[in-house]
């Protein structure tokens, strides 16, 4: 990899990247509408459901957040504060906030490439390679893809590609189901408020059906014209649970060159890979 110069992994307003990827009408049959209802309303059919749903953030548009990250592995508590920057469809930037100092963490993902800095004696050490779930769970707890991971950030279900599919829906317990199904098996469900058309969960489900993880999402708010999230949670059989809490949610102009880390002068790049 060629170096570059000096590198400056401050981001205005001292926040990062938090990605908004993968729009919801790739991900479920592209139905994504424009307002939220001003109260509940039936759907009748997976398709009238989607086509309700308020309208997640903008393609292009660039989204910043402080993360307060809870990690819960086995009953230990891992508190976490970070500082996150993104834009669809697949550029973060992280940057943590510890108690004191300086930051002592440094995380991009674009197009598919990891990029991770730690400052450290002799500079620091960088490392690069793709972003698969093995090298993402090196330097943090996750066990999900990149391409899953990000839209989950932003309350949003994974792309599924072209893959066909099908998708049945039903009431249960005041929200609204819509499974998807493909290859003759259920691989994801969602789950949806009609107060407010807003997604509250997202099941993915691996072979035989078994629950691979779930996420849950709460306290939406308007941002531009979409809706986010401000409170999520993660978890799984093979991952701890994170609970993540946005604060200081902002749309800012960020330039998408500006998310890949820049590799620090005199520093030689250790390969994943």
């Amino acid at each position: 990899m060629r170096k570059k110069g000096s590198a400056h992994y401050g981001l205005p307003h001292r926040i990062l990247t938090l990605l908004l990827i993968s729009a919801l009408g790739l991900a479920l049959s592209g139905c994504a509408g424009s307002r939220v209802a001003a109260r509940p309303a039936p759907y009748d059919s997976p398709e009238a459901a989607l086509r309700a749903l308020a309208a997640p953030l903008s393609a292009g548009q660039t989204v910043t957040a402080t993360a307060h990250i809870l990690i819960n592995s086995n009953g230990e508590k891992y508190p976490l504060k970070v500082a996150l920057m993104i834009r669809e469809p697949a550029h973060l930037r992280v940057e943590s906030i510890p108690i004191m100092g300086p930051p002592d963490f440094f995380l991009s993902i674009v197009g598919g490439e990891l990029r991770v800095f730690l400052p450290g004696r002799g500079g620091g050490t960088f490392y690069t390679g793709r972003a698969t779930p093995q090298n993402l769970s090196r330097f943090f707890p996750v066990v999900l893809p990149a391409e899953e991971m990000l839209p989950l950030l932003m309350g949003l279900p994974p792309d599924d590609g072209k893959t066909p599919f099908s998708l049945s829906g039903e009431w249960e317990a005041g929200h609204y189901r819509i499974d998807r199904c493909a290859a003759g098996r259920k691989v994801r469900s969602l789950w949806i408020d009609p107060a407010g058309n807003l997604i509250t969960r997202i099941r993915t489900f691996g072979e035989g059906e078994t629950i691979a993880y779930t996420a849950d999402f709460s306290e939406h708010t308007r941002l531009g014209k979409g809706f986010l999230p401000q409170r999520l949670v993660i978890s799984g059989e093979a991952m701890p649970e994170l609970t993540i809490r946005y604060t200081d949610l902002r749309q800012i102009a960020a330039d998408p060159d500006s998310f890949a880390l820049p590799v620090p002068e005199g520093i030689v790049p250790t390969f994943l890979d």
